[in-house]
């Protein structure tokens, strides 16, 4: 593998995460194009419906593009969606050398736009930093392999796993630095989803950065308040899923029909991971980031849904057999079908930790 391929490749990860968050449902790409060994043009995918990173690099470049290279951290586009096919571009500009660092996971691209581009004489490389690639566009790569949103647990706790103290106060165990961090982390994923009881509880707003991302709230009794700050605030990007039998609530639905969207599913039907398919599927949410409760949170564990994890943890120890825990739910029986984490990253945020891994679901 060629140093100058790792080099721009690497260039073109930077240029893709520059829109994270943004570019729901399309991945994030982002592109270069190399003559003489000089960098003469560079793009990215800004948002869904915009120009593909390939085709903004090709519209900036002032230079003939006869003989360049094209770097691309993924497969260029075959079809016809919002915006034309990639690869017909480049073929018509004369690029003569194509670096892709991973085949796109779309069946309607996979292999299929390399396939076209070697026809047409151009010399593809398929394979530079390809597990890299893959993480940058893990959702993306989530909901084409699975038809399931990526799912990110986020806890902040205190060392021994604790939430709140056993009179139920929560607030604030981990500091400033790692709070902005967690509201920041909202940006990068399309939907935050937190059960009943921390809505009742905490009051929270669930906002993002730079982004007002959906709400999701598991409320299976339709028990959430209308004062609530999701419920004032509500943009039409607040999403409740209730069992049928909240149905006779007819005057607290009739208020929050003007402004919410609600879910009624049958006992049967009320799980996480039919929870999950119908986001994806009816409402186009790729990734949700789960903030709470301990019940709720535990719950996309035992279910097995959970990615990818965030875990902050404070130098405090809180203790007591009453004291929440941070994951609840029906927990593990066995310890040899215990869910792991791997690929563990540790910083420390202010005076705070934050652990990432991805978990194992076999």
């Amino acid at each position: 593998m060629q140093e100058k391929d790792i080099l721009f490749i690497k260039k073109t990860f930077k240029l893709a995460k520059k829109a994270e968050g943004f570019t729901s449902p399309n991945p994030l790409v982002g592109a270069l194009i190399v003559k003489n060994n000089q960098i003469i043009s560079s793009g990215y995918h800004k948002k869904a419906g915009s120009l593909h990173a390939e085709i903004e690099a090709i519209r900036k470049a002032k230079k003939n593009l006869k003989g360049a290279t094209l770097y691309v951290n993924l497969e260029p586009c075959f079809h016809w969606g919002r915006t034309p096919p990639c690869v017909d571009e480049i073929i018509k500009r004369g690029i003569k050398r194509v670096v892709i660092a991973t085949y796109d996971p779309n069946p309607q691209v996979r292999g299929r736009s390399v396939e076209k581009l070697k026809k047409a004489g151009i010399e593809v490389k398929v394979g530079v930093l390809e597990s890299e690639a893959r993480k940058i566009n893990e959702v993306f790569f989530k909901n084409m392999e699975e038809n399931l949103p990526f799912v990110v647990a986020k806890i902040a706790q205190s060392l021994d796993g604790k939430i709140a103290t056993f009179k139920g106060q929560s607030k604030w165990i981990t500091s400033q630095d790692a709070r902005l961090y967690a509201k920041k982390l909202r940006d990068k994923y399309d939907a935050v989803c937190v059960g009943i009881n921390t809505v009742i509880k905490d009051n929270p707003s669930l906002e993002g950065f730079r982004k007002s991302p959906y709400k999701i709230v598991i409320d299976p009794h339709l028990k959430i308040p209308l004062s609530s700050k999701l419920v004032k605030n509500s943009k039409n990007n607040l999403i409740i899923f209730s069992k049928k039998e909240s149905l006779r609530k007819k005057r607290k639905i009739e208020c929050l029909r003007k402004i919410v969207q609600i879910y009624f599913l049958t006992q049967k039907e009320f799980t996480l991971k039919n929870i999950t398919k119908i986001l994806y599927k009816e409402k186009n949410i790729c990734s949700v980031f789960v903030e709470g409760g301990s019940f709720t949170l535990g719950r996309f564990f035992d279910e097995r849904l959970v990615d990818k994890i965030y875990f902050f943890y404070a130098p405090k120890i809180i203790g007591g057999e009453k004291s929440i825990t941070s994951v609840g739910g029906k927990g593990i029986e066995d310890l040899n079908k215990v869910l792991k984490v791997k690929d563990l990253e540790i910083k420390k945020i202010g005076e705070d930790f934050l652990v990432t891994g991805y978990v194992y679901q076999k």
